[in-house]
């Protein structure tokens, strides 16, 4: 295989951050890559900055699960990956990565309640930061025009719908996140 022919490893832990940022506060922790050549394997570093990281197994199976992920890919390319965890005080804390994060991707049992706790924490944290304020800032439209303009709620309801596909045909003009 080629160098050409190897995948781009430079942008993981950007990845790692995306995918743990959907759960977790991102300022928790720096990930990074590091190559060793004499064993010609890569290392994807995790230094926790947040200590209850470090007691939080929701945490660990999430980057077990992305390391392992990571790792099927790149081994194909001939290049394996190696994810080790660092505590805020340089302890290693690999070895319970593996044990921790593990535990609950190969124990079905333990596996079911792990992701039902992974997706009560994913809902949470998209309720509080993309719901919540953008039904408070409909909410606030609708107290102004009826309370401070007084518009009735029939012509409330038809701006509100003109608004919503007004924003949708945008964002399908431009593309915007999915």
């Amino acid at each position: 295989m080629s160098v050409m022919d190897r995948p781009d490893v430079e942008s993981i832990p950007g990845d790692l951050d995306r995918f743990l940022g959907d759960f977790f506060g991102r300022g928790g922790w720096h990930s990074e890559i590091k190559y060793d050549p004499a064993v010609d394997r890569l290392y994807l570093d995790v230094r926790l900055a947040d200590a209850r990281l470090s007691a939080d197994d929701r945490f660990f199976s999430l980057v077990e699960h992305f390391a392992r992920a990571q790792d099927a890919v790149l081994r194909r390319s001939g290049l394996p990956l190696q994810c080790r965890v660092y505590a805020a005080d340089g302890r290693d804390l690999s070895g319970a990565l593996h044990a921790r994060g593990s535990s609950y991707l190969d124990d079905d049992a333990r596996g079911r309640g792990m992701r039902r706790r992974l997706l009560l924490l994913s809902l949470r944290r998209r309720f509080l930061r993309r719901v919540l304020p953008g039904a408070a800032l409909w909410a606030c439209a609708f107290v102004f025009l009826a309370g401070v303009v007084g518009v009735g709620l029939d012509v409330i309801l038809l701006l509100a719908a003109g608004a919503l596909t007004l924003q949708a045909l945008l964002l399908r003009a431009t593309g915007g996140r999915r």
